[in-house]
């Protein structure tokens, strides 16, 4: 990307609405803005105060014909979201419209935006840091009132803080320790040392106990994804519709009516989850009924949660078996359907299995179901997740990282213990903070950069 460009796009929903936005940004924002808007008696303006609403139109000079009816404002850099010069212009919603502006905008001298440019120069021009940036795609596709709790939190920078003042200390460590190499024949104090080590180990504790809120922050972000699984005509599209409160799934007594995977997202206590029926497992020479399962199979590899689902009115069976064979080592909790109907299941062979206690319900009547939402909510452990006044991080990338800054405070207090010279200590310091760096974004490579950014949308 060249960020010395003006870059425009339509930052609103594709599609009709009352207002769309077409946001304007770079060193010729504020002259696009004079050669295509005019004041309500088609003349230029002749002043554009920063921060102040305008009401014109928005005209194509060369034809002079006028697109549309807007409001507009200017504001100067470094005070806009992309710490550059912005112009925002307020037009009526229409797709037709909107991509009538934008293109008048690009050849009056802007480019087209990137997915997440906006954001981004916000970030290169140090208006916010990575953890916030992260945060702003994060609160457009909130969809909990705890992940929008999050996503504020991070985007008002309290994990931000938190980790500039562990940096702050790391900092003054580092330059201690590297004054003491132009004495190396002296070596550390003892009681510099203990001072050090003290310090260095509650540094590690914070940075643990931050660590500890990422998989929180990941269930409240992402979401749990839960499967579905049984053998064919056990009510697992029952099952469905009763948890989610909708006929989402077909229904029949025809084994074998899911053939493929039907998701749905819901909220368990603030926490999205995304429920997925999936096809009956079982051995089949079918070849649609095949693919079906085959999709099932990696469902169940890759969810972080499954409902086995076996009927109770009837005893386990070959196909029941095949199903249980393939739970070994997963997150399971059984359900046990139709309770409505006379128990023919064997409890005792089912215990054989060890995967503790199953629940029972009936996804015709209900019976159950509430007691089945409080054991998911038990088993995955979103009961007492909080946004509270924490400083929580949320994705995999701040885990990585956090690791390998306690990693390596580890090493330097063992170092220390051990004698280590000066120079092999800083070392691991500075390993420390180019780890804390990475998170806030002081040190992060152009690929984590656009990846990061590449999940945008254009506009934003």
């Amino acid at each position: 990307m060249n960020f010395t460009d003006t870059i425009a796009a339509i930052a609103t929903p594709i599609g009709e609405g009352g207002i769309g936005i077409i946001r304007i940004s770079g060193p010729k924002a504020l002259s696009i803005g004079r050669h295509i808007l005019r004041t309500p008696k088609s003349g230029l303006f002749s002043t554009i105060e920063p921060r102040r609403v305008y009401y014109g139109y928005v005209v194509d000079p060369e034809q002079e014909v006028t697109l549309d009816e807007v409001l507009f404002f200017y504001a100067p850099k470094p005070r806009s979201f992309t710490a550059e010069d912005v112009i925002e212009i307020q037009a009526h919603g229409g797709t037709l419209v909107l991509s009538k502006i934008l293109q008048q905008v690009l050849r009056s001298g802007a480019r087209l935006a990137e997915p997440g440019e906006f954001t981004m120069r916000a970030f290169i021009n140090g208006r916010i840091d990575l953890v916030q940036a992260e945060s702003v795609i994060d609160l457009i596709r909130a969809k909990t009132d705890k992940a929008h709790q999050l996503a504020l939190s991070q985007l008002n920078g309290r994990a931000t803080r938190y980790l500039q003042q562990i940096e702050s200390n790391l900092y003054q460590i580092l330059v201690n320790m590297e004054a003491l190499l132009d004495f190396p024949e002296e070596g550390i104090p003892d009681l510099e040392k203990a001072r050090i080590q003290t310090e260095i180990s509650q540094i590690i504790e914070k940075l643990q106990q931050m660590l500890a809120t990422v998989d929180e922050g990941r269930k409240i972000r992402e979401g749990i994804q839960i499967t579905i699984v049984g053998r064919p005509n056990v009510g697992k599209s029952s099952l469905l519709n009763a948890l989610s409160q909708e006929e989402k799934a077909i229904v029949t007594d025809i084994p074998g009516t899911t053939r493929d995977i039907v998701d749905v997202q819901l909220q368990l206590r603030g926490i999205p989850i995304v429920l997925n029926d999936t096809a009956g497992l079982r051995e089949t020479d079918n070849p649609i009924e095949q693919i079906g399962i085959q999709r099932a199979e990696q469902s169940l590899e890759q969810s972080q949660f499954i409902l086995a689902v076996f009927d109770i009115s009837q005893p386990l069976n070959d196909e029941d078996r095949f199903v249980l064979q393939r739970l070994e080592g997963k997150k399971v909790l059984v359900v046990l359907n139709k309770a409505d109907l006379q128990h023919r299941l064997s409890l005792d062979e089912l215990s054989g299995y060890h995967l503790g206690d199953p629940v029972l319900v009936s996804s015709l009547t209900g019976e159950g179901i509430e007691r089945l939402e409080q054991r998911l909510v038990e088993e995955i452990g979103v009961g007492n997740l909080q946004v509270d006044d924490r400083p929580m991080l949320s994705r995999l990338r701040h885990r990585n990282a956090l690791e390998t800054a306690i990693e390596a405070l580890q090493s330097f207090n063992f170092g220390l213990e051990q004698h280590q010279s000066e120079d092999l200590l800083a070392v691991d310091l500075r390993s420390a903070l180019s780890a804390i760096g990475e998170i806030t974004g002081k040190n992060v490579n152009e690929e984590v950069l656009h990846g990061i950014f590449a999940s945008f949308c254009i506009g934003k």
